[in-house]
Formats: C-alpha cells, sequence, structure tokens
C-alpha cells in the first residue's frame, strides 16, 4: 500500500513564470451526482526522493460521479499520487470526457516564500533539458485537452504515443509523477454478508506468520446453512466477509474470493488460497512469500470445538493478477480459528527501548520515544485490538497532540489507537513495535501507559517511565514500571458537574488507582 505522499514536492525550484492560474481553487469535494466505483490498472512513474521511477499498477482503486450539476468528475487522477482531489470535465461527442488542462490538483505550504505552492495536472511530452531526460507541458490549449472514453463500464484515457499525464509547478517543471497508460472499470464494493439468521461468532485466528512465528488476529466466523462466512480478515478490510460452502466437515472457499474496497489505501482486496514462493528483493536476495494457488482454500470445521482450520495459506492482497510482494497485505500460514473469549483487561506495559531528545534549534528535530505494545493482559487473555489505546507523559504530564501541531491529525488526540500510525510522526513497524515524535523538551522522564478502553470501561497497564540521564542527554535509566490498574474514571465538565457519558469537547477526568491515589488531568476528546 502505497498512497504516501512526500512533502516539500513542489517547494523546490519555484519560478517566476507561471504557466497556470494563482491561487486556484483544488476540489476536495465534487458536487452530488452518480458515483461509479473503478478498478484502475496504469503505468507511469512515481517520485522517489525526486527521481522518477517507473510504475506499473493494478487494483487500485478510484471513483468518477457524473455530478447533478452536469459536469463529470475524477478522483486522484494520477494514480502514483494519492491527493484526494478530482479534477472536473464533461461530456464531449460520443462516449468521449473531455477535461480542460491545467487543473491545480495538489498544494502544500511553501516553506521558503510563504503561502502555498501548487502543482498542476497536465499533458506533458518528453524533452531533453540540461543534459537531463524530462517531460514539459504540451503548448497550446487545444494541446490540454485530455480525453478519457467510457463505453461498456470501462473507462480508457486517450492520449498520443510518447505523451503523458503528469503533475508540473506552477513554472512548468515536472515533479515525476506521470501517467502513461490508463484503463479502469467498474467495480462497487462486495456486498456479500451472512443473512440476519446466521449464527455470527467472533473468533480469533492463531497462524504462523511468513518469519515462521505464530501470531493471533481477531476475525469473524458465521454459518447459514451450508453457506460459511468469514469477515474481517484485514485491518482495513473491516465489516466485509467471503463466503464458502460446507459439506459435513469440510469448508470450500474459491481460490480466490473478493473481499471489497480498501477506502484507507484506496485499492481493492481478495483473499486467496496461496502456496509458498520465492521472491527478489532489490539486491537480487531470494526470500520466501506468498504466491497464487489454483487449489481451492480448504478448511476442516471441528462442531464440537466450533473451529476451523487450514493445512493451506490464505493470503490477503490488492489486484486479481499480480502477486508481488507489495501487493500482499497478509499472509495467514496454518490458520486456526476458534471462539473468542472477549474479556476486557488492562493491556501489559508497554515497552520502551529508545528516547531521542527534543532539540528547538534551527537545525534541530523532534522529540522520540520507541516503544512496544503488547496486545495481551497479563493474565495472557488477547485484548480486542480496537479498545487498545496508549497515552504519552512527559514529565508526568498527560500529553495531547495538537492537530494544528501534528500534520496527519484532524482533531485534538489524547488517547491514541494501538491502530493509528501515519508513517510520519507515529511510526509503526511491525503489528507490536511504535515510534512518536514530539515537540517538546523533557527535562526528567517521559512515560507511557497502555490502556483498554470500551465506553465507561478504561482500564490502564500503568505507567512505565524511562528516567532522563541529566549528565547525559541522549541515555535513559532503565525503565521503572508503575504496577497499579485503574479502578474508577470519572468525568465532570469545565463547570464541576460529572458527566457519564462524554462526547466530543474538553473535561476534566479523575482516575482512581488501586493504590489509592488520584489524577486529575484536563483532556479533549
Amino acid at each position: 500500500m502505497k498512497k504516501v505522499l512526500f512533502v516539500m514536492l513542489l517547494s523546490l525550484c519555484m519560478g517566476a513564470l507561471a504557466l497556470a492560474q494563482d491561487e486556484p481553487t483544488i476540489i476536495t469535494q465534487p458536487p452530488a451526482g452518480d458515483m461509479i466505483d473503478l478498478y484502475r490498472t496504469t503505468t507511469g512513474f512515481e517520485s522517489v526522493y525526486y527521481y522518477a521511477i517507473a510504475d506499473s499498477s493494478s487494483g487500485d482503486w478510484q471513483r468518477m460521479i457524473f455530478g447533478n450539476d452536469g459536469a463529470v468528475y475524477l478522483e486522484n487522477p494520477l494514480n502514483t499520487l494519492y491527493t484526494k482531489t478530482w479534477i472536473k470535465g464533461s461530456r464531449a461527442d460520443g462516449d468521449t470526457i473531455s477535461f480542460q488542462l491545467p487543473q491545480a490538483i495538489y498544494s502544500e505550504d511553501d516553506i521558503f516564500n510563504g503561502g502555498k505552492s501548487y502543482g498542476y495536472l497536465y499533458r506533458i511530452h518528453p524533452v531533453s533539458q540540461d543534459g537531463k531526460d524530462t517531460f514539459r507541458p504540451n503548448e497550446g490549449e487545444d494541446n490540454q485537452v485530455l480525453r478519457y472514453v467510457w463505453r461498456n463500464d470501462s473507462l480508457i484515457m486517450i492520449i498520443p504515443e510518447g505523451e503523458m499525464i503528469g503533475m508540473c509547478k506552477a513554472n512548468g517543471a515536472w515533479t515525476s509523477y506521470a501517467e502513461g497508460s490508463y484503463k479502469a472499470v467498474r467495480k462497487a464494493n462486495n456486498t456479500i454478508a451472512p443473512s440476519a439468521g446466521a449464527k455470527v461468532w467472533d473468533g480469533l485466528m492463531l497462524y504462523m506468520d511468513m518469519e515462521g512465528k505464530s501470531q493471533l488476529y481477531p476475525v469473524k466466523y458465521a454459518f447459514d446453512g451450508n453457506d460459511v462466512y468469514l469477515g474481517d480478515l484485514s485491518a482495513n478490510v473491516k465489516g466485509l466477509w467471503i463466503k464458502g460452502v460446507r459439506e459435513g466437515s469440510t469448508v470450500t472457499f474459491p481460490p480466490t474470493s473478493y473481499v471489497g474496497i480498501d477506502t484507507k489505501t484506496a485499492c481493492y482486496v481478495y483473499a486467496s488460497s496461496a502456496v509458498l514462493g520465492k521472491g527478489v528483493d532489490e539486491m537480487g536476495n531470494e526470500f520466501d512469500k506468498p504466491c497464487f494457488s489454483s487449489d481451492p482454500l480448504v478448511f476442516t470445521y471441528d462442531e464440537e470445538k466450533n473451529s476451523l482450520s487450514t493445512k493451506g495459506m490464505l493470503m490477503i492482497h490488492k489486484s486479481i493478477d499480480d502477486d508481488r510482494s507489495t501487493n500482499i497485505f497478509d499472509s495467514y500460514r496454518y490458520a486456526l480459528i476458534n471462539l473468542w473469549d472477549k474479556r476486557p483487561a488492562a493491556p501489559m506495559p508497554p515497552k520502551l527501548t529508545a528516547y531521542q531528545p527534543y532539540d528547538p534549534s534551527p537545525y534541530g528535530g523532534p522529540g522520540g520515544l520507541q516503544f512496544s505494545l503488547s496486545y495481551y493482559s497479563a493474565d495472557f487473555n488477547y485484548l480486542d485490538p480496537s479498545h487498545l489505546y496508549y497515552n504519552l507523559y512527559i514529565d508526568g504530564q498527560l500529553k495531547t497532540f495538537k492537530a494544528e501541531e501534528y500534520k496527519n491529525l484532524e482533531t485534538d488526540m489524547t488517547d491514541v489507537p494501538y491502530s493509528f500510525h501515519d508513517q510520519y510522526e507515529f511510526y509503526k513497524y511491525d503489528e507490536n513495535d511504535r515510534t512518536i515524535y514530539f515537540y517538546q523538551e523533557a527535562k526528567e522522564k517521559v512515560g507511557m501507559e497502555a490502556l483498554y478502553i470500551d465506553g465507561d470501561i478504561r482500564l490502564g497497564s500503568g505507567i512505565t517511565e524511562y528516567y532522563i540521564n541529566g549528565e547525559n542527554p541522549n541515555s535513559i535509566s532503565e525503565p521503572s514500571t508503575t504496577s497499579r490498574t485503574t479502578t474508577l474514571v470519572e468525568y465532570y465538565d469545565l463547570s464541576g458537574r460529572r458527566v457519564s457519558t462524554p462526547d466530543k469537547g474538553v473535561y476534566i477526568r479523575k482516575t482512581t488507582y488501586s493504590d489509592g491515589t488520584q489524577e486529575i488531568q484536563k483532556i479533549i476528546l
């Protein structure tokens, strides 16, 4: 899932020549209309550290809207740049849809000159400039009309051979993002689901990962007559199901099943039977990876234990015809699905593994904390990940992450979900290991607490603390873990009135612990 925006795409090398209009309108919310989901396949370039890298991709999700205002809108026109913006066009002759370019599709803060810098979608052609191959916008309004043909639920880009569409700066300089071929077909989201009368259970899947380690993952499974359903097979496709058929104790799923649309990273997701094969990394080294299998995925059902097991491998992936390792999201080998006894409990305390001091100087950097989270309680009960959060403490004060300070936050956040990461200021390396950055000096200590939160239930691990060595600000002492649990959490509004179920806003939270101590904090929900 490579839908990542690189910062400072546009701020460098901005010239005075403006081929496009100043302060343009970027469409982030088109008018209502007939919306069509599209499965697209493309070739082009993506920008990696300002170098253009050839890219081909299939299975990406895009939307097109035939608006009630008579216009046609196409989302994310460059597959390699996930802008969450739209271009506006119109119906032309026959099945043709035309977009008059340039159109602004991206903006960012101009860190050198102030204000905003914009990226524009153009039709572009290859040129040689300063001894280097690059692209420049076509000259003339007629040569900036982008055409697609919409026919038989298929959308095809029509562009002269050698040309591409790409994002350029205001001075016409190409940003290394481009697309040379494009085809998309209509494909709606998956609607397969158990009936209202089906027996549905929360399951806990024990499986072996690609490194040979045992892992657990929460899923759902259901029986509806002879139909068997598996759901919640990956983090971004909750609420979506695949269907198999039971004959006696054998449950058979097709070799490939459509799971649905992952709207978070904009792609289509599938579940397939897989076999262990080999991949090759950029250095030419081989590694084990799942590969498509033509055999069905077969489970054995143990009615007495209400469990499903398989000797095969279940692969969750993007694209129905491309099993590159970058398209594989999850691999479950030798999966065993048992009924999950979901019980609330305090998670095990976080483990803090590294600390980076905040440097407020102009050339300094943020503070950082590297840590590991556990999904288990002290009695080794696997906890529901959707109810797990963590808090950061700096010098004993609970940290609230402000949206105005953190690039990818839409609202202020105090309780950070285990699942949250933006790979910018909140890093997730694997299921357990994280790094978080902060813009505040810690004078004495940093701490972290893991929490199970479900409505009024709030169970804490106790705060794991690292004391900073004053003689060497880059070193830390051994962690000191406060072994206490939360016994009562009460919320009050700013007038001092107790609130049973706090909504969004500012509250006073009073936490009572098992050792009798209390903690009062101002929080933002």
